[in-house]
């Protein structure tokens, strides 16, 4: 079964992006994928810092949210990324996790 790992950028808890990954979800369940959703709202992820500690296969050296969340997107098939849109851009908490894969 594969997994399908959604992560929203942010916005309203019960906002535009909320119900279009609830749409979403329900037509991925029903292809009998096995799907999961983070939501950014409530977690912190910072910014890169260009320390290059990953590419070292250290953990990130940013005390934020970002290291308790990759044993779930490693475990992924799949990743669709959900955020509002502000000024024709994601929003920083996306745009944030973006930049840190």
């Amino acid at each position: 079964m594969k997994k399908i790992l959604i992560i929203q950028g942010g916005g309203r808890p019960k906002g535009n992006t909320a119900q279009l990954i609830e749409a979403f979800s329900r037509g991925v369940r029903d292809s009998e994928c096995d799907v999961s959703t983070i939501s950014l709202i409530k977690k912190e992820v910072k910014g890169c810092l260009g320390c290059n500690a990953c590419r070292y296969g250290k953990p990130c050296v940013q005390k934020d949210a970002f290291n308790g969340l990759i044993p779930e997107i490693l475990s992924a098939d799949c990743m669709v990324f959900a955020s509002p849109l502000y000024l024709v851009v994601s929003n920083l908490p996306l745009y944030f996790l973006l930049q840190t894969l």
